[in-house]
């Protein structure tokens, strides 16, 4: 009976709201599959939504 109270709260910690941190664009292709672009700078009619490498910003259109 033990075993359902730990598989329940693995399985709470693993849909916890942190989860949702793991939505940012860190490298080019999950940067492109959420409409975004790599660019050194976000221009004014951009905003950044991640990072593509160590450099490059992840931008995309307001």
């Amino acid at each position: 009976m033990r075993i359902h109270y730990l598989l329940f709260a693995f399985l709470l910690l693993l849909l916890s709201p942190h989860a949702a941190f793991s939505l940012q664009a860190h490298n080019p292709r999950t940067c492109y599959m959420q409409g975004g672009s790599c660019h050194r700078r976000c221009n004014v009619l951009t905003h950044q939504i991640g990072m593509c490498t160590s450099f490059f910003k992840c931008c995309k259109r307001l």
